[in-house]
């Protein structure tokens, strides 16, 4: 399976691609194949209407890339724990691509906060 995050400036209308994870499986009957068929997952976050260099505008635009990338994850859902590990493997990789392709400080340096707290709890 492969997701990705795209995310796109208006302001300078290109398109990058933000994406992140490669798999080569396939969730099947509570089963991950590592043989499976590949799918592809993607979705455009805009933010040409944000100020990336202030935090309220590097604070929305996380929690847009956060939120895209639960959408892209969700086939991944699941009950049992290698799904779910498999989803937060999805989500925190395509956390981390997103944010670095849009390479502005302030949404690297909330990424990195979130990430921290997160290990640390």
């Amino acid at each position: 399976m492969h997701t990705t995050i795209k995310t796109h400036s208006m302001l300078s209308a290109a398109v990058v691609a933000a994406s992140f994870l490669a798999f080569g499986c396939a969730a099947m009957g509570g089963s991950v194949y590592a043989d499976g068929p590949a799918q592809s997952y993607s979705t455009i976050v805009s933010y040409g209407d944000l100020n990336l260099d202030s935090e309220q505008g590097a604070r929305v635009l996380y929690a847009r890339i956060r939120n895209a990338a639960e959408d892209v994850c969700s086939p991944l859902e699941g009950r049992d724990l290698s799904e779910k590990k498999l989803w937060q493997s999805c989500f925190d990789k395509a956390v981390a691509n997103a944010v670095e392709q849009v390479d502005k400080s302030r949404v690297t340096a909330l990424h990195n906060q979130t990430v921290t707290h997160a290990t640390k709890g």
